[in-house]
């Protein structure tokens, strides 16, 4: 029992670091799932392994929405921020936080934190939608990496354990990637198809 109340508190740390670093850390389901393959825990064990590393994924947040209002003047020169000074504005951006929060491997969600940071939107409000996204997101990601981890585990022969390093490096890769995308020139591409949307 002490190792798993060790294994809930890396839990909670590592959701918590790895969703401070805007646009990379480690996927911290995936070495949650890791957590309850190695020690076969109950249901309900499983269910509070869900709810501490969304918790934590969540109130990360409050660092990075704070590392927005400590950068400011350094993003006032990016290229995709007048684009998210206007989306954090408009009418979809309580949704699309909700639903950002809950994709997997895409940490589109550090944009509109930094973003929020940077134009002082309800820090209170963001962690509102975060919080329960970022609990539900945890609760549809683990049970499903346990199957795959377990399933690909057994079919390639590497360690469930390896798999999660494997995993951890391959999202790292990806945030970084996602972070150099040039959005305002996608937005505007999209604008000029479709004249009508518009933030």
């Amino acid at each position: 029992m002490n190792d798993i109340v060790v294994s809930l508190v890396i839990v909670f740390g590592i959701s918590f670091v790895s969703n401070i670093l805007p646009f990379a850390g480690a996927p911290y389901t995936v070495i949650t799932s890791y957590f309850i393959i190695h020690y076969h825990t109950s249901l309900l064990i499983i269910i509070l392994y869900i709810i501490v590393s969304g918790l934590g994924a969540g109130l990360a947040k409050v660092l990075t929405y704070t590392l927005g209002i400590g950068l400011e003047k350094p993003l006032n020169k990016n290229k995709n921020l007048p684009l998210l000074k206007r989306f954090i504005s408009s009418k979809y951006f309580i949704l699309s936080l909700f639903i950002m929060a809950m994709l997997p491997g895409l940490p589109l969600d550090d944009y509109l934190y930094i973003g929020g940071g940077v134009v002082r939107t309800s820090l209170v409000r963001m962690l509102k939608v975060t919080i329960p996204a970022k609990i539900l997101k945890s609760g549809v990601e683990i049970p499903l990496e346990i199957l795959g981890i377990i399933q690909v585990s057994a079919i390639s022969g590497l360690s469930p354990l390896e798999l999660t390093v494997i995993s951890s490096i391959t999202f790292i890769v990806l945030g970084v990637i996602l972070a150099e995308i040039d959005w305002e020139k996608m937005y505007s591409t999209i604008k000029q198809k479709y004249p009508k949307f518009s933030l």
